[in-house]
Order: structure tokens, then sequence, then C-alpha cells
């Protein structure tokens, strides 16, 4: 019997003791294990070509499907052990995938593209096979790839599972009560401005537990991705992480050029919120201070009759999507003990649907959450009839369909609202959200290029990695914020930092939100005719490059002026936020 409240898995499995898992993952290791002579044979290339996509589609749906639900039903209940056991299983036999997948790779490479898709079942992967032959210049032999993949499981999989378990088991004292560091870090956002500069306090005063293995597990991780890059022939990690995200360095320089360049209409919003407080520059424990008044009290199904009526307005496909994830039970909604916070959506492109995660609170912000988690769900959509290897969109774009939909949502709310405690309440989530986006982000991608540098030279210590990161918040904030209060941890709170496959994390997000500003302006002036270009473009985000992206919808992504345009588009709010503030 299906739950109230809660998601529906049972399209993927009926449960973990579903037979189905096992004989998949029986499945999964057949495939792995046939992959290792499949380049024995005396077919052609052409042939091994063909037969090696189709074994590459029904080992990429197989995993799909077994890691997908793995995932979702551990976020869903942290405390079921068996998720994690199986996850690593599936992590080990795909480090045996990886001569295959080398080995294809260089046989694609040693072909006339423009040949192999006139074969009927290569026509759809003319991208795919593009991108396969680039990523065989920078591999290593198969037996060497297959290596790493099996060390990485204890080696930089180790450094990233300690900063998980030091972070989340870390405590402190706080009025006579034991605090883990999420806790007190959740405290940023309580209306008690006392309370918050107490739990900020704490919070500094928990990492010095931490701080020397985190700074180890640091310095391994980027000099181990350092090291690696090299090896591969990447001229740095920024650069292999840009080719992985399918974006140019030009656009890059232009997107980070442009934050820097207009960071003060960020500064004037955070000075606006310090004056609130009667401060010159804003504290840092007051950054996320809700300001104004946000409704609240809202149902599960008022959020859905706001969203569906919202979007029904701008796109009705897009409303189409979010009734259906309603009725379908797409949506985990509540919070309870063992399920992780936050909120995240995943596509499953093989059931064509997808499973939004939610801790569903009454509040304005859960709807606006909602609104955002269900435009990755509209991107999946856009995307799921693509064949199975190409339904995978880079990070940049990744952010696109969720942050549209969460800026069309809060500036109608902004628009329709008559109230200025309402109003300034929701200006400020707004501002507050896209100003993390900018500036924070911003200080976060500094940071991580000023450690790469310095990693290669020197052993950074805690005292090091404080000092870069102070440097990098005053260069992006300026003086919006109080400087004797940044955060000098903040390295050591975010995991994005700790993966050896997910460098330079952070630009993506600053990318997706002023991408999405641009495309929400579009949409603005050019009406309903701009909303089939926006379909048309989340359709070619996996099969396409960043710049061929924006250029779908008329927009140059390597010129600085696209991304100051964007920053600029914010500046009206910040002007009505100073208004009602003064």
């Amino acid at each position: 019997m299906k739950e109230a409240g809660r998601w529906d898995l049972s399209p993927l499995y009926d449960s973990l003791e579903d037979p189905q898992i096992e004989k998949d993952f029986e499945r999964l290791s057949k495939i792995v294990e046939d992959s290792r002579t499949f380049f024995e044979t005396e077919a052609g290339a052409v042939e091994q070509i063909k037969e090696g996509v189709k074994l590459s589609e029904e080992l990429s749906e197989l995993v799909t499907k077994l890691a997908s639900y793995l995932v979702l039903r551990m976020n869903a209940d942290t405390s079921i052990s068996k998720t994690i056991a199986l996850l690593n299983r599936i992590r080990g036999i795909m480090a045996g995938f990886q001569p295959f997948e080398v080995g294809l790779k260089r046989l694609v490479a040693a072909q006339d593209i423009d040949e192999l898709i006139k074969e009927n079942e290569l026509q759809h992967y003319e991208f795919m096979l593009h991108e396969s032959k680039a990523e065989a210049g920078f591999l290593l032999d198969a037996e060497l790839e297959e290596l790493i993949a099996h060390l990485n499981i204890y080696g930089v999989g180790a450094w990233e599972n300690l900063f998980d378990q030091l972070t989340s088991t870390a405590s402190v004292e706080m009025d006579g009560e034991s605090k883990t560091l999420t806790e007190l870090r959740n405290l940023a956002y309580d209306p008690d401005q006392e309370l918050r500069h107490k739990a900020y306090e704490a919070e500094l005063s928990l990492y010095p537990q931490i701080e020397k293995s985190l700074a180890g597990a640091l310095n391994s991780i980027k000099g181990q991705v350092n090291y690696l890059t090299e090896r591969r022939g990447h001229a740095s990690p920024l650069d292999e992480s840009l080719f992985r995200n399918r974006t140019s360095r030009e656009t890059l320089d232009a997107l980070i050029d442009a934050l820097i360049e207009k960071k003060d209409i960020f500064v004037r919003y955070y000075k606006a919120k310090a004056k609130y407080f009667g401060q010159e520059s804003l504290h840092w424990a007051d950054m996320f201070a809700p300001i104004g008044k946000l409704p609240s009290g809202y149902t599960v199904e008022d959020s859905r009759e706001m969203l569906v009526s919202s979007f029904e307005k701008l796109h009705p496909p897009i409303a189409a999507v979010i009734d259906r994830a309603y009725e379908d039970q797409w949506i985990d909604f509540y919070p309870r003990e063992n399920k992780v916070g936050g909120a995240f959506c995943s596509n499953l492109s093989i059931i064509k649907q997808s499973r939004v995660l939610s801790n569903f609170d009454g509040s304005f912000s859960a709807i606006t959450t909602l609104a955002h988690e269900l435009g990755h769900a509209y991107h999946g959509a856009r995307i799921e009839d693509h064949a199975p290897l190409s339904q995978d969109y880079s990070m940049p774009v990744a952010e696109t369909a969720s942050t549209f939909n969460e800026i069309h949502f809060a500036l109608e709310q902004i628009e329709a609202s008559d109230d200025p405690e309402i109003k300034l309440g929701l200006l400020d989530s707004l501002l507050m959200n896209i100003g993390q986006t900018c500036c924070d982000i911003l200080s976060r991608f500094l940071f991580e290029q000023q450690v790469f540098e310095r990693v290669q030279k020197e052993n950074l210590r805690s005292e090091d990695l404080q000092t870069i990161m102070h440097e990098a918040q005053v260069e992006s904030y300026g003086d919006g914020l109080d400087a004797e209060s940044l955060h000098p941890y903040m390295w050591a709170c975010k995991g994005h930092y700790y993966s050896a496959g997910r460098s330079y994390y952070n630009y993506p997000y600053a990318f997706g939100s002023l991408f999405s500003a641009a495309l929400y302006d579009k949409a603005q002036k050019e009406g309903s005719d701009f909303m089939e270009k926006y379909d048309q473009m989340l359709t070619a985000t996996t099969v396409s490059t960043s710049e061929e992206t924006g250029a779908l919808v008329g927009l140059d992504l390597t010129d600085k002026q696209t991304w100051i345009k964007s920053v600029e588009s914010f500046e009206p709010y910040v002007a009505e936020f100073e208004n009602l503030i003064s």
C-alpha cells in the first residue's frame, strides 16, 4: 500500500528484498565480465563500435536503475546500511568496466566520425561519438584506468568518507546542550539574532577538533587530482573540469569577470540588510537572517495549486509535469527521522519519470524549493526521449530549468504582493539566494583555484587554508560583509571540495543562476514564441556544448556583456529592497 506524502519507487523495484535486484546485479557483473574479452573478436572496427554501443546502453540502463533506487532509498532512510553496501558493490563491479570504456573510446578516436554516423545505429550518437573521440586523448592505459578506479574506492573515496564522518559527528556544547555542526549551521536562519550569533561562535569553536584531519584530506585529494590531471594531459584541474562540463575557458572567464565587475550590486544588498540590523557592513551571522515577513502555513495541496496555477500562465507543459509529479507520487514531502535534509530531484529517464525529495514544512520557501526541484523534473521530461547514452547534461546547464522555475515563481509573488513586510521578505529571499550563487560561489572558486596552485608546492595547514578562504571572501563580498566576521572555515564544511571527481563544483551554480536569469528576461520580452525555443534548448543540453546551448536561444556565452546584463537584471530588486529598508 502506497503511503501518503511519500514517493512511489515501485516502478524501479518493489523493495530492497525484491529478487530482481540480485538478478540485475548478476546481469551487470556478466556484462562487465564479457566486456573484458570484447575486443578479441575478429569483427571490423565499425561493427565493434556498434556492438560496443549496444553493450554500453544495456549497462547504462542497469546501473541507472540500480543506483537510482539505492540512492533514493538511502536518502529517504539513512539507517538502512544495506543501501551503502550495495552501492559500493556497484562501484566495485563498474571499476572492472574501465578497460572496455577506454578501449571503445580509443577505437572511436581512430575512426572518421562523419563516416561512422552514416550507420543507422549510430546516427543519433553524433555528439557522443565526437565527445568520446576527444576524451580518448585524455585517457591512460586501460589497465591503469581500472587500477585508479579501484584505488579511488580506498584512496580519495576514504578521504571523502572521512570528511562525512568528521563533519556529521563533531559536536560542541551550546547553552548546556550538545550541538552538531549541522544543527549549528541551521541556526543561521533563526529569527533570533542573539541565537544566530551564539550559534556562529559555537560553530567556529567546533572546527579546531577536526581541522587538522580535514586539511590533510584536502591536501591529499587536491594533490592526487593535480597529478592525474597532468598525467592525462590536461593543462590544469580547471581545464579538465571545463572539458567535462562542455564549457570553454572563454565562457568561464567572461562569467567570472562579470561577477567581479558587478559585485557592487550585491554589496548594496548586503549593506542594506546590514542597515536593517544597525550595522555598517553585514555580520556573517546575519547573512541568512529572515527579515520582513514570509507567508506560511501552506499545505501540500496548497503548494500544488499555487505551482500549477503559476506555471500554467507561463508555459502549460511545465504545469503539466508539476501536476503529474503530485498525482503520480513522484515526491517524498515531509521530514522524518533518518531522512536526509535539504531537497533534490533525480531524473529517471529509464521510466520517463523523476523523483523529488523535499522536507516540506508549510513555509513559503518550501514551495519555492518545490518549484526549483520540479524544474529539474521538467528538464528530465525534455531529455527522456534521447538515446540511453545521450541523457546526461553537464553541470553548468544542470541548474537551468530549476532556477528558471524558481525565478519565475519568486518574481510573480513579489509582483503580486501589496504588503510591504511581505514584499520585503520575498525580496530578501530572492536576493539572498542570488547573492549566494554569485558572491559565495565566486569565493569558493577563487579559494579552490588558489589551493590547487599552492598544493603543488607546499602542504597547506589549516591556518593557510583559513587565510586563503578569508582573502577569497574579501574579494567576493567587498565591504558588503564585515571583514572581521567572515567565515575562515568554509573549506571545512563543504563536501564539494573533498571529491576527486568533482573539482570546481562551484562555478556551474553561478552559471546556472545567471543563464536562467537571462532566459527569464527573454521569456518576459518574447512570450510564448520564446518558450518554444526554451524547450528546444533544454532538449539539446545533453547533446551540445554550453556555448551551443546558449546560441539556440540567442545568447553568446563567451561575451562578458551577456553575463553583466544578467547580473544587472537584479539591480531593480536591490533598489526596491533598499527603499523598503529605508
